[in-house]
């Protein structure tokens, strides 16, 4: 049987385990503040523009790629996105594919709602003269003729034009000014596409704008096709965008009446006295926007669009 250790026996053995101690810990101690250094740096060293915009674009990469890979549930819709660059010549390829990546980002964060998910596929470079306001000219005879011979038959395309003009012209004392953001058509098997310009492919309203006419939404401020939307509850869903929880819009040719820092359209009246009260934050309206307000869908708008991504001439795309 052991004998117990006594005290001094003990204070012997606890000053070997310190000296052994002292001589392993410095050791670990060190590796330690050099892991801690080497993170401290990773979050707050200062990085270049260029270190920042690699970092930016990985991150996006890999955010499309698990997109474009994954199994995701039923509910959900994919489509791929095929980028095509209308240019002149391929001398100098104006836009990068950061920027792209941006444009989809964007975009899905704007159809969230809709469980609608896009991710870039493909990046073409189509040469050609043509400007935006040339290809939506003579009606968009044009436009037909050039989605029927560059469009893919399996994704959306996004083209992507420069302007042929300035956007005022001087005529005389007055000036006029003008500039095509983008185009496309509402819910139409005519082709597969949504044209943008290359000035505003960056702007994260149009992009939405426009893939809301591919998915079938009108402007709010619609009035040509079904008539003039009214205040009469009955007429919500037969005038105007057909949509009931849009209000009746009076376009923006109105805007003066707008006072934007509380999102509100102010005095304007019909001809009952129905004051006007349109959601200028809608990503279908065609106002600025509003202070510290993000645009965004209805319900009902984003119940529209879930339905048609689900007919043949859109679902077809999806993936």
């Amino acid at each position: 049987m052991k004998k117990p250790l006594k005290y001094v026996e003990m204070q012997k053995l606890f000053l070997i385990i310190y000296l052994l101690a002292l001589l392993i810990l410095p050791q670990n101690v060190l590796f330690s503040q050099i892991q801690e250094t080497k993170n401290w740096c990773n979050l707050n060293c200062e990085y270049t523009e260029a270190d920042q915009q690699n970092a930016e674009l990985i991150h996006l990469r890999m955010q499309n790629d698990s997109i474009k890979a994954s199994i995701l549930q039923e509910a959900f819709l994919r489509f791929p996105l095929r980028f095509a660059l209308v240019q002149k010549d391929s001398t100098d390829i104006d836009i990068k594919e950061l920027e792209l990546r941006r444009v989809v980002d964007n975009l899905n964060k704007a159809f969230e709602p809709t469980r609608f998910v896009f991710y870039l596929s493909q990046i073409d470079l189509i040469l050609t003269d043509l400007s935006i306001e040339e290809l939506s000219a003579n009606n968009f005879n044009r436009y037909d003729k050039f989605s029927q011979r560059n469009d893919l038959t399996d994704m959306i395309t996004v083209y992507i034009l420069d302007h042929a003009k300035d956007f005022c012209v001087e005529e005389g004392n007055s000036v006029s000014c003008g500039r095509t953001g983008g185009f496309a058509y509402i819910l139409s098997d005519r082709n597969n596409n949504v044209v943008l310009s290359q000035f505003d492919v960056t702007d994260s309203k149009i992009v939405a704008h426009e893939f809301g006419h591919f998915f079938g939404l009108f402007h709010t401020f619609e009035e040509h096709i079904f008539g003039k939307d009214t205040f009469d509850a009955a007429d919500c869903g037969e005038k105007g965008d057909r949509i009931c929880d849009t209000p009746p819009d009076p376009g923006a040719v109105y805007e003066i009446y707008v006072n934007y820092s509380t999102c509100q359209m102010v005095g304007l009246e019909d001809e009952n006295g129905n004051k006007y009260q349109p959601l200028l934050d809608n990503y279908m309206s065609y106002y600025k926007p509003c202070y510290l307000k993000e645009y965004s869908f209805t319900p009902e708008q984003i119940l529209k669009m879930q339905v048609a991504g689900r007919l043949d001439i859109r679902k077809r795309l999806s993936k």
